[in-house]
């Protein structure tokens, strides 16, 4: 086999490996979680009002797209996963890598807050959101 053949085996499997790392590791932190809270129900009125709520889609369409983004640059920059056991074969330091240690933990405070923000789940709120009253 040659050796662009051998990488391109190599990123088809870490890009299974980290689409399913994606799945179970932020998809659990910023899906599973989130719903066994609050079952995604919003109160009406939302506390915040709508501004509160557009804030929080943007907020949570953007940790989704810089998520995904990071854990693509592991795939094609890396040649690996982010999973530990697993890791790249060079360092990725291209992207959002380049001014951040680790953008995916930014990503995910950012869609984990946009949800506290869309769902009224804040506080402040009096503990009168969703999951907490």
């Amino acid at each position: 086999m040659t050796g662009s053949g051998r990488e391109a085996r190599r990123k088809r499997r870490a890009a299974l490996v980290t689409s399913a790392f994606l799945a179970i590791g932020p998809g659990v932190v910023a899906g599973v979680i989130p719903w066994r809270l609050t079952h995604w129900k919003v109160p009406y009125p939302a506390p915040g009002g709508p501004g509160a709520r557009a804030v929080g889609l943007v907020l949570i369409g953007g940790g989704a797209a810089v998520l995904v983004h990071s854990f693509a640059r592991f795939v094609v920059e890396g040649v690996g996963t982010p999973v530990p056991v697993a890791p790249t074969q060079r360092l990725v330091v291209g992207g959002l890598y380049r001014h951040v240690r680790n953008p995916m933990y930014l990503a995910l405070e950012a869609a984990i807050l946009g949800q506290a923000l869309l769902l009224g789940a804040v506080a402040g709120s009096g503990g009168r959101g969703p999951g907490f009253g």
